[in-house]
């Protein structure tokens, strides 16, 4: 009998063990690029879990918003640094790189950029100091810039904007722009949708062909992969093999997988359901694992857990999961799946 409970004590010991270096484990620990998350400075001032999740499980930072136009440049004579340098403080103090977002977008610009009125000079006068104040505010202390977010329509055309409107070539001269004022900071163009999407694609691939002609400086592409279970997967590959084709870096920039992408609210997750997105997470992680490594930029996860999905709180769609950790800010199945793929490796 004392021998059968020391057996059984040992076993207890073994599995307790096991189990506390499982969570000692990282999926970062096993990558050679950087692993990535969006993220609220709010969250991670008042949310303990949130914060020590960031610290824990990833090596580079991005501001899901902050440091956009609308919240870093609120004003035409001000600038509003405050959150954006929180970021970069918590990066720092957890030695983590930080990938800035987003320096020209169509979308959440400040309301004065929307009224601004003069010729073509005053408005590239207007971006450019945008542009480079910004860059230069962050000057060493940001990897890579998105320089410029979504500018093609699925069709391949420009998208309509103040800019496109106003600033012929905008695309060209807010990465010359963004180089003069940080020459070591990587650039990056980032686009959503390119899946199923070919006339974007094409557009992208041919706006990088002719930057080079033109000497124009850009270094990377990245690929937001804001996808769903229902994406095809390959389509995804071709997208991802097109990109790094063109011999630049590649960065999956805005990752989530959607589970209900139609918002049915009668939706259950279910064990199928998990299946399929685990499938989708170990279809990104091992197409990114393939690219040359002087290629791989990192991926990046557009936030950390479920509850704070942008689909739920942008989309209003409160039966969506789709990150690799729950609302308790647990890990979920995927996220041993994609380690334990890489600990083989």
């Amino acid at each position: 009998m004392k021998k059968l409970i020391t057996l059984i004590f040992l076993g207890l010991h073994t599995f307790i063990q096991a189990q506390s270096n499982a969570q000692n484990e990282y999926i970062k620990q096993f990558l050679r690029f950087p692993l990535g998350a969006a993220v609220n400075p709010k969250y991670l001032s008042e949310k303990p879990l949130y914060r020590s999740l960031v610290a824990s499980e990833f090596s580079s930072i991005t501001a899901e918003n902050h440091m956009k136009m609308v919240n870093i440049h609120p004003e035409k004579d001000r600038f509003d640094f405050s959150k954006g340098d929180e970021i970069i403080g918590f990066a720092q103090s957890t030695k983590s790189r930080v990938h800035g977002h987003t320096l020209v977008w169509h979308n959440q610009t400040a309301t004065w950029m929307k009224e601004f009125q003069g010729d073509q000079q005053a408005w590239e006068n207007m971006l450019k100091n945008h542009i480079q104040t910004v860059v230069k505010h962050y000057q060493g202390q940001i990897a890579g810039w998105d320089v410029v977010n979504e500018a093609f329509l699925d069709d391949g055309t420009l998208r309509p904007s103040i800019w496109s409107e106003h600033i012929p070539d905008y695309i060209a001269k807010s990465f010359v722009w963004a180089h003069e004022a940080d020459p070591r900071a990587l650039l990056f163009y980032n686009d959503y949708g390119q899946d199923g999407k070919p006339k974007k694609m094409e557009a992208i691939l041919n706006m990088v062909q002719e930057f080079k002609k033109r000497q124009i400086p850009i270094h990377g592409l990245g690929l937001q992969m804001h996808i769903s279970i229902q994406s095809k997967n390959e389509e995804i590959k071709e997208v991802i093999q097109q990109s790094a084709a063109t011999g630049l870096s590649i960065h999956f920039s805005e990752v989530d997988v959607a589970v209900n992408p139609k918002n049915n609210p009668d939706f259950v997750l279910d064990d199928q359901v998990n299946l399929k997105q685990i499938e989708k997470f170990k279809l990104l992680f091992s197409s990114f694992a393939q690219l040359p490594a002087s290629q791989q930029y990192g991926i990046t996860f557009w936030n950390v857990g479920d509850q704070d999905s942008w689909l739920r709180g942008f989309f209003k769609r409160p039966k969506e999961y789709p990150l690799l950790f729950n609302e308790a800010y647990q890990r979920k199945a995927a996220y041993q799946e994609v380690m334990d793929f890489f600990k083989k490796k």
